[in-house]
């Protein structure tokens, strides 16, 4: 007998662990089980709320690991919460399933439940239907209230940061696609790790407010999403190419221009993105380390509009495309 959509609901979602526990989550008045989840927000308190929708061949590959495609679902979500200083109150689910398949089912929910666990971000509800197979997930989370960090606080004089290390995500498209034949057993594991299970910076989103002055999560590419603060900040960006964190394994399994061209337009790092005053350079420092991830200062915010890439020499470079185009 075929699982009707409350019987999938509650064998796969509605799961300790996974879905919200109002004993455990504060926050949470009600659950899984109603209309709506009924959520407590505290007056000095602020509500964050993002979606992104993956879908099956444009996000990630048909027949890919359910497991790893539900981490990469929650982990991409949670970044933009990261990129506004917030802390995960919990996230709402939508999901498009082609058919039943138990297994497939088994396999999402427990990565899924794994990353509710690891970033303390509950399921609060959702639906199910039948169509292509696409997930979107909708995070919450609070900031302290006139403390979030936003696109469009960046001055004239400030430093550029990113976090972490740049360009595995877009190379692993090439392990997706066979067309990297010289990547050992290794490098392939690698490459994957971070296309498949990106680290929100959520630590530190919280550690930089009150620090940064704009912020914005790498998705897109660095000069996409820094192209977004330059744009809401009415300002340029100017970025060394000789300060940007190219990954090692990159560098190793590309040409110098190559790598770096990977790492500032292929995207899906999901890293952080920032500018700071001068002033608060040692403060940038203690909240990477804080968080535990390298930051990096990798340009300087001018007067002007856009962002420009130029070698130690003075030369501007060019880029086939600044980063994703999703349409």
């Amino acid at each position: 007998m075929a699982l009707s959509e409350f019987d999938l609901i509650s064998r796969y979602f509605n799961q300790s662990g996974l879905a919200a526990d109002p004993a455990q989550h504060t926050s949470v008045v009600l659950g899984i089980g109603d209309d709506c989840a009924l959520l407590s927000i505290a007056p000095d308190q602020q509500l964050a709320v993002s979606m992104d929708v993956l879908v099956e061949t444009v996000h990630f590959p048909a027949g890919a690991d359910a497991t790893l495609i539900a981490e990469r679902a929650l982990a991409v979500n949670l970044s933009d919460l990261a990129a506004m200083g917030a802390r995960p109150l919990g996230f709402t689910l939508g999901l498009t399933l082609p058919r039943v398949d138990e297994r497939w089912l088994q396999s999402f929910s427990h990565g899924l439940r794994e990353s509710a666990l690891r970033y303390r971000c509950p399921l609060l509800g959702g639906d199910t239907t039948r169509g292509p197979l696409q997930i979107a997930i909708q995070v919450h989370g609070l900031v302290p209230a006139g403390t979030a960090l936003t696109r469009s606080g960046a001055k004239v004089g400030d430093d550029v940061y990113v976090s972490g290390i740049l360009g595995r995500a877009g190379l692993a498209l090439s392990v997706l696609q066979n067309t990297l034949p010289a990547a050992n057993a290794g490098q392939r594991a690698e490459l994957l790790a971070a296309y498949y299970q990106p680290q929100a910076r959520l630590a530190l989103g919280s550690a930089l407010r009150g620090i940064a002055s704009a912020a914005q999560d790498v998705s897109d590419g660095v000069l996409a999403d820094l192209a977004h603060i330059a744009g809401r900040s009415r300002v340029g960006l100017q970025l060394e190419a000789a300060a940007i964190p190219v990954a090692p394994v990159v560098r190793a399994l590309c040409d110098s221009s190559k790598a770096l061209e990977l790492a500032l337009t292929a995207g899906d790092d999901y890293e952080l993105v920032f500018t700071a005053a001068p002033a608060e350079r040692a403060a940038v420092l203690a909240a990477g380390l804080s968080a535990r991830v390298a930051v990096t200062r990798i340009g300087v915010v001018v007067p002007g509009s856009g962002v420009e890439v130029s070698t130690g020499s003075g030369e501007l470079l060019q880029f086939a495309q600044q980063g994703f185009q999703h349409f």
